[in-house]
């Protein structure tokens, strides 16, 4: 036979206070159970006689919510004086943490010598498309190639996110707008 529910969640679910989950294992026990079903009606009686002995002026309605919270934030409470004991505690969670953090540092001392590293020719080998205050260049290893901006021209450079640069700039003797797009690839 399974163990009764306690006095408390049998109290809660007479009152409808229950968690939805708590209620429907509740409920199953308590369809089953004779003492557990007579008890909820004692407290669902106990609830109904509270209600009537109370002063007229006395609002529940405004009440009840204010209580509610209060009685669960102190089985919380309770809950935390009950579980904390001086000294370590492990707990499955711990042991977890601590195993995955060992075989990360040991993946890692693993892993450090097993990686090739790329040489230098190779990355130098990769495209790179740069904007400098001269011009726009692109280089690719040893080789590149740079357009220029016009002597003494400021340009107005926009650089997007896909790989792209344009440069804008205008003659300041003869008023000519040069503009110059480089997209790579």
């Amino acid at each position: 036979m399974k163990p009764h529910p306690s006095e408390r969640d049998l109290a809660l679910f007479a009152s409808g206070d229950a968690a939805p989950l708590s209620r429907y294992f509740l409920n199953r026990h308590i369809r089953q159970c004779r003492p557990c079903m007579q008890q909820v009606a004692a407290f669902e009686l106990l609830r109904v006689d509270i209600a009537n002995a109370a002063p007229p002026e006395l609002d529940w309605s405004r009440l009840a919510p204010e209580m509610r919270a209060n009685i669960r934030l102190g089985l919380e409470a309770g809950e935390c004086v009950r579980n904390t004991r001086p000294g370590a505690q492990w707990s499955p969670r711990l042991a977890v943490a601590l195993a995955s953090l060992v075989l990360l540092v040991g993946a890692s001392f693993l892993m450090k010598n097993s990686t090739p590293v790329p040489a230098a020719r190779e990355r130098a080998a990769e495209p790179v498309l740069e904007s400098t205050q001269t011009g726009v260049e692109l280089r690719t290893g040893q080789n590149s190639m740079t357009i220029l901006n016009h002597q003494g021209a400021v340009a107005d450079q926009t650089v997007s996110a896909q790989g792209a640069i344009r440069s804008r700039y205008i003659d300041g003797d003869t008023g000519a707008v040069t503009i110059n797009n480089v997209y790579l690839e």
